[in-house]
């Protein structure tokens, strides 16, 4: 095998594990500024939800705390929510393939 040949393997390779760091949900949302996430939520009761927010190891530099308050507002509100409160709260790093990944996860309750 040539070297330019191994090179190109390697190159496929690596674009392919860069591009299987968000989870397969269908909700992996680009923000104008070109961050990529992948969030989950989750119903607890009628006004309680867990929200879970991961970013792209390779593209997420932003803050996790930021883009999990984004995200609970535009959940909250599809469900029909006037506002949110916070109950539980925790983010860090997760490891991948290619380096940590930020998250953040919280259960959050609507308000009137």
């Amino acid at each position: 095998m040539t070297f330019s040949t191994r090179l190109l393997l390697t190159c496929v390779i690596g674009l392919l594990a860069a591009c299987s760091q968000l989870k397969e949900t269908g909700r992996a949302v680009s923000q104008e500024n070109g961050v990529l996430m992948d969030s989950d939520e989750q119903m607890l009761s009628a006004r309680k939800f867990r929200i879970t927010v991961r970013g792209s190891s390779v593209l997420f530099e932003g803050d996790a705390e930021q883009a999990f308050n984004r995200r609970a507002d535009e959940y909250t509100r599809s469900q029909g929510c006037k506002g949110w409160k916070l109950l539980e709260f925790k983010m860090g790093i997760e490891n991948t393939l290619l380096g940590g990944r930020r998250y953040a996860v919280g259960v959050v309750e609507c308000t009137s």
